[in-house]
């Protein structure tokens, strides 16, 4: 019985089937107007209900009720009436349909029968009337497993096949069905199915199996079953097996091998807030519950992934709705909406190169350990020699030029100076430039900001990324105050290596010891969709903050 849950609970009519709407509207309405097809092409990931689709189809077009000839069985069209596009399931059509004893409905696997001498025997048995219904359906599962001679056998049926046969192609790679065949079939493309709907199909298939099963244990299921019904009830049927009456998530975990979203999610808010001491111990105890430690960082790496889609723009979320109860949505858009996008892209990275390391490791969780209190904690860059010394090459050559072309008298009084004597001077104007304690003002730092991004490139690339999201607010004697969108970065900023940094570069291009001051103003982050009327400056801004945040990170984006 565990077994063929799916197929005791297949759907038998359109108006049992979960999901796929848009696909059962268009077929009802061609039903009901008497407008079918010659041939349609299903394409989508398994288990969404391609061949149930296909089969209740078959039964509709052939149903009693869907007769226009005289003498149609009129309670049978009365039923119709009342269902829409539902055959009637009481007619001798529906009957032997539904019996598998109608010979006018031939299902062929193309992954066992992918030959052209199977397609050529299939096209002299397509001019024979049916035996007993109106249509002769043919239902290819896997169609994309032909080979390119059946294809073109089939092709030239399906450019002038008979009024009384109709092909139904199924496939889960459209990409491997040649443009021929799609061009001459009405296309569905069929998606995973929500979360929500599969639990509640679960549910009822618990109630009538006699089985209790915790809401959680369901939600496993649904996520495990990756938007599929027919997974989804097959693991169900593996968890019914078990012939426990009471079925609890612990339970559930154990068969599945999974960690709990609820689990992820806490140790992501952890990481998010730096709590490093609750995150190691939670994670620890995952550990000592016996749980695999890669599927709980894929799982991880997944929730961080949405986090981030969500932190670029929340219509981007739209699609966790497969993949997740409405609940656990809402969940996670609080979440993001206390996150920032550069934190969330450090995470990734981290949890990314731990995850290679896990099995190679001989403590097991020791990489997630490191990863986390690398993504909680702020280290001091390593130290640099001389630094009051560092000068860039473009600094260095500006000033001898200066020499060359504005001489001083002392240096016109003297007709062969040497170009040791040169070097000797620029190092000694260097010098008197640094400890002038000439205060810049705000204008000169504005318009100095841009070369310190670049000459501060060579000795920290993540600091020219960071400083590039900065503004100049105010300049008090020698202390420049300078503002961030987001609090990672002023943490970045404020490090006292990372500032150190920033201050001696400055100083040089200004001539002028001065300090740095790191202050948040969240005011100056992109505004949200809703409040910008100009789209494209919106999705500027986003790429340009996802840019930033990569060059922070050394990541890049891939498809």
């Amino acid at each position: 019985m565990s077994n063929t849950l799916y197929r005791k609970y297949r759907p038998k009519n359109f108006s049992e089937v979960i999901g796929q709407a848009h696909i059962v509207r268009t077929l009802g309405n061609s039903i009901r107007n008497g407008r079918i097809g010659h041939a349609y092409l299903f394409t989508g990931p398994r288990g969404t209900g391609k061949t149930s689709i296909a089969r209740i189809f078959a039964k509709a077009v052939n149903c009693a009720a869907s007769a226009s000839d005289e003498g149609a069985d009129a309670e049978a069209s009365i039923r119709r009436s009342e269902a829409k596009a539902d055959a009637c399931l009481e007619c001798k059509s529906c009957k032997s349909i539904a019996d598998g004893q109608s010979l006018d409905i031939i299902e062929i696997d193309a992954a066992s029968n992918t030959g052209v001498d199977n397609i050529r025997e299939l096209r002299e048995t397509v001019s024979l009337p049916p035996t007993s219904l109106r249509y002769k359906v043919y239902i290819i599962d896997e169609v994309h497993m032909l080979s390119g001679g059946a294809f073109n056998a089939l092709l030239k049926t399906l450019e002038e096949p008979p009024s009384h046969v109709i092909f139904i192609l199924a496939t889960t790679e459209i990409h491997k069905v040649p443009e021929t065949i799609i061009s001459r079939c009405q296309r569905f493309d069929f998606t995973r199915l929500p979360i929500d709907d599969i639990i509640e199909k679960l549910s009822a298939i618990s109630t009538k199996e006699g089985v209790t099963i915790e809401k959680e244990a369901l939600e496993m299921i649904a996520i495990s079953a990756e938007g599929g019904m027919r997974d989804a009830e097959s693991l169900l049927g593996q968890i019914i097996s078990l012939e426990d009456k009471n079925v609890t998530a612990k339970e559930v975990k154990e068969i599945l091998g999974t960690t709990d979203r609820e689990f992820v999610s806490m140790i992501a808010r952890k990481l998010i807030e730096n709590d490093t001491t609750g995150a190691i111990a939670d994670l620890n105890k995952m550990v000592a519950d016996g749980y695999d430690l890669t599927t709980f960082a894929k799982s991880l790496l997944t929730y961080m992934r949405e986090l981030m889609l969500l932190l670029v723009d929340e219509s981007l979320g739209q699609g966790l709705k497969r993949k997740m109860t409405s609940e656990q949505l809402e969940i996670m858009i609080k979440v993001a909406q206390k996150s920032e996008l550069p934190k969330i892209i450090e995470i990734i990275n981290l949890i990314l190169e731990a995850q290679g390391k896990i099995s190679a490791f001989l403590i097991p969780q020791l990489a997630l350990e490191i990863a986390f209190i690398k993504a909680t904690r702020t280290f001091p860059a390593p130290a640099r020699e001389e630094k009051k010394e560092y000068k860039t090459q473009e600094t260095k050559k500006e000033k001898t030029d200066n020499i060359i072309k504005e001489p001083s008298p002392a240096y016109d009084s003297k007709s062969a100076k040497s170009k040791e004597s040169v070097k000797e001077t620029e190092n000694e104007i260097a010098a008197d430039f640094a400890d002038s304690g000439t205060a810049p003002d705000i204008d000169d730092v504005r318009n100095n900001w841009k070369r310190l991004l670049v000459d501060i490139r060579p000795r920290n690339h993540s600091l020219s990324a960071l400083l590039s999201n900065c503004q100049v607010m105010k300049i008090e004697g020698s202390t420049i105050t300078c503002a961030t969108a987001y609090e990672f970065y002023r943490e970045k900023l404020a490090d006292p290596a990372n500032r150190l940094t920033v201050e001696d570069v400055f100083s040089s291009i200004l001539k002028s010891k001065i300090r740095i001051d790191i202050v948040t103003d969240k005011s100056l982050a992109p505004k949200p969709a809703e409040e910008n009327a100009d789209e494209n400056s919106k999705e500027g801004e986003q790429s340009s903050l996802l840019s930033s945040a990569l060059e922070l990170m050394g990541g890049e984006v891939v498809a």
